[in-house]
């Protein structure tokens, strides 16, 4: 067992923690705080490893955990496989580079006469109530602790709230789901589900492809203390005909799962395909008496229950937008699922289709287990105008609504963590 791997098992997120006057909820625990490196103009250009994240605690600053992400020209993360051009340079913080923490690990505010032992503060960052964080350079400290515990050999993941083991040569191929306190057996989920399908200079002439076929292939890896990410690429092939190649970004965090898109969409092939689809689907394991909500089922959602009856079909007919598209599985059993996509502002009148299945009988390959119960998801339809095409779909795990109700819910478990930043007065 890797060093990386103890830490992460050894940690625990609390449901409820206070440092002095800084305070989190429930609906904190496993949130990542983001920022770019344009919230930094003082330290602009410095070197990426004499700048750390540290917290008040106890009337000292010790430090927490944090990541620097360098990011390529389309916004991923940067890796040199990926054959895109890094968006700054190497090694040192430019505008597009990420900085991660957790959001558990701020603390209160600083004295205005407290200083770091070594060091000096370049920034305040506020978040939450009464939380900050403070980037310091020039402080050699640096915390032990890792949220993510990914070993890609064995396609294992560990964090204090969730397990989850994929195959090792296929990352869409999700072989078993826990969470922490879940009450259910076995594995929550069955499979997680790619498929593309168009038509081939017709749309009555169509062809799918599934995990199976779109087997993606590692260019990169970074396992870091805050996020684990893998840089996948695939080459679309229909008929014959070389589509595009589909660039894929799958991160774990401390309590959720993020699958980032791009992809190139010549146009032969525009005209060539007809009626494309590209769909995501989570398929759920027996989750029998489970209750799934929408955006605009949010007040009567529906119960899996294994059968097709009209209030499935109501359900899964229903339209979506970019503009609101969450879905809410709630377990009933001690774990919930929000799923969410989201697109650049010029893809957002992209169409999109919820996917809906509740059949006990109902084959869907790839799956371990026979039945959809439930699969739920989303299906990007039609070319978008640009000649990218990109989207996020997250995957946010938690172990209820908490007592809320699902648009309240949703709202606040996928939204981005507000801050603020600061330089601090010169004494």
């Amino acid at each position: 067992m890797t060093l990386r791997l103890l830490l992460a098992l050894g940690l625990f997120i609390p449901a409820l923690t206070v440092h002095g006057q800084c305070r989190f909820d429930p609906l904190d625990r496993g949130r990542v705080v983001k920022l770019s490196g344009q919230d930094f103009p003082v330290v602009e250009g410095k070197a990426l490893d004499t700048l750390s994240v540290m917290r008040v605690e106890q009337g000292r600053f010790v430090p927490v955990a944090y990541q620097f992400d360098e990011l390529d020209e389309h916004g991923m993360v940067w890796f040199e496989g990926s054959e895109f051009a890094m968006a700054g340079d190497a090694g040192q913080l430019d505008k597009a580079d990420q900085l991660l923490m957790m959001l558990t690990d701020a603390g209160p505010q600083a004295p205005a006469t407290l200083r770091p032992a070594q060091g000096a503060i370049v920034a305040d960052i506020a978040v939450a109530r009464n939380c900050h964080f403070y980037l310091v350079e020039g402080n050699r400290q640096r915390s032990q602790n890792y949220y993510v515990a990914h070993d890609i050999d064995n396609g294992m993941t560990r964090t204090a709230l969730y397990e989850l083991n994929v195959e090792p040569e296929n990352e869409l191929n999700w072989l078993y789901l826990g969470y922490q306190g879940y009450q259910g057996d076995g594995s929550i989920i069955d499979t997680l589900k790619m498929r593309m399908s168009a038509g081939v200079l017709s749309r009555f002439t169509r062809m799918s492809l599934d995990n199976h076929n779109l087997r993606p292939k590692q260019v990169g890896h970074l396992l870091g203390p805050i996020r684990s990410v893998m840089h996948l690429r695939t080459k679309v092939v229909l008929a014959g005909i070389p589509v595009m190649t589909i660039q894929v970004q799958a991160m774990r965090y401390a309590a959720h799962y993020e699958a980032h898109t791009f992809a190139r969409i010549p146009d032969l092939y525009r005209a060539t395909l007809k009626d494309p689809e590209v769909a995501v689907t989570v398929d759920g394991n027996a989750q029998i008496g489970a209750r799934v909500y929408t955006a605009r089922f949010a007040d009567k959602p529906v119960t899996v229950d294994g059968q097709i009856d009209d209030a499935d079909e109501r359900f899964a007919n229903q339209s979506l937008s970019m503009h609101e598209n969450w879905i809410l599985f709630d377990s009933r059993k001690q774990f919930s699922l929000l799923t969410a996509m989201t697109v650049p502002d010029e893809l957002l009148e992209t169409p999109v289709k919820l996917i809906y299945e509740d059949d006990r009988a109902l084959q869907v390959e790839p799956e371990q287990f026979t039945g959809q119960l439930p699969n739920l998801g989303y299906s990007l339809q039609g070319w978008p105008e640009p000649q990218e095409l990109r989207f996020t779909v997250s995957l946010y795990f938690d172990e209820g609504l908490h007592g809320m109700e699902a648009g309240a819910f949703a709202q606040q478990r996928s939204a981005a963590v507000p801050y603020a930043v600061s330089e601090p007065l010169s004494e």
